[in-house]
């Protein structure tokens, strides 16, 4: 164990202030995320350096349609998670513990660097529970010239997000569960401490991208789709990408996939209320994994899946109006 970052004596218990649960946790005791422990009035983080996944992957796959597309990422992956969606796509590491040997900071990014990726990614399970083995990942990445990202369910505390900022975090991918009532009765949460902290990223000159996982009959209604939408574009703005990405059947949740129908409903919203770049994920080929310009309609980047097929951006803007598009190109 190493001690952890982030947390506050108070009395008989520590206070950890690593994201907006706030545990109070008592002598022997961890709070809700499982990795982290009080020893003596001391906050210990168990996850640093235990690592499930190490793979290089598409950028796309996060998604990050406006990072570097067609580049690669080093993707690694801890344990754990301060949220418990029952639809949850990778279960089997955000329902486990940290376990096996640990790993560097140092071996992540030369594994990086071998395999020619433009990046490293945290990511599959909530990254932030990596937050101390994170802070050394990314100080190394930008000494070695790669950028840094993190794909997150964005419940972080805003003390995380400026450590991280200033560690040099690049971008950040937030997945937006749908309105207040699925975070209240799914993951006692809230969705204001996540639009907080999007709102609060873009501020600090970190590239977003949003995702809404579209789940059957749980946040699937255009009420739902609508509240998003307007959140996205109260929190976020109109520049900022949102991806809409099917559901399929995963850990306790057995519902049919999300109907295209409604997916497709989702970007006729968000494009009529005026946001740029809205995307369609987990249906290949679909006309709405391209990007487009938003000022003059013609197709930039060509995708299918995972795969980009052309890019026609040049520095940064649509070579046919100029337009300056959002981005890290």
């Amino acid at each position: 164990m190493r001690e952890a970052m982030l947390y506050k004596n108070v009395g008989d218990h520590v206070v950890c202030q690593l994201c907006n649960r706030t545990c109070k946790i008592k002598q022997g005791e961890c709070g809700f995320c499982d990795v982290r422990r009080n020893e003596g009035g001391k906050l210990f983080t168990l996850a640093y350096g235990k690592i499930s996944a190490l793979e290089s992957r598409p950028i796309e796959i996060k998604p990050f349609f406006h990072l570097k597309p067609g580049s690669t990422s080093m993707t690694f992956a801890g344990y754990s998670c301060n949220f418990e969606c029952p639809w949850c796509q990778n279960w089997k590491i955000s329902r486990a513990t940290p376990h096996g040997p640990e790993i560097t900071p140092e071996f992540v990014v030369e594994k990086a660097l071998d395999s020619g990726d433009l990046s490293v990614c945290a990511s599959l399970n909530e990254p932030t529970l990596l937050f101390e083995f994170l802070l050394e990942v990314f100080r190394i990445s930008k000494e070695r010239g790669l950028l840094t990202t993190i794909v997150s369910n964005g419940y972080m505390s805003s003390l995380a997000l400026k450590e991280l900022k200033r560690a040099g975090l690049d971008a950040i991918k937030i997945d937006i569960k749908g309105g207040e009532e699925v975070y209240t009765r799914y993951l006692s949460a809230t969705a204001r401490n996540v639009w907080r902290i999007v709102s609060e990223a873009i501020k600090l000159g970190i590239h977003v991208e949003i995702v809404n996982l579209l789940v059957t009959n749980v946040n699937d209604s255009e009420e739902s789709i609508r509240e998003v939408i307007e959140s996205h574009l109260k929190f976020a703005g109109n520049e900022i990408p949102i991806h809409f990405t099917r559901y399929f059947p995963a850990y306790l949740f057995r519902e049919r996939a999300t109907d295209l129908k409604k997916l497709e409903k989702a970007v006729e919203i968000a494009k009529k209320e005026g946001i740029d770049f809205v995307y369609i994920g987990n249906v290949p080929g679909h006309r709405s994994e391209n990007t487009f310009c938003p000022d003059c309609g013609k197709i930039l980047v060509k995708r299918f899946s995972y795969t980009v097929l052309e890019n026609r951006i040049k520095d940064g803007r649509c070579p046919y109006c100029n337009k300056e598009l959002y981005g890290i190109w």
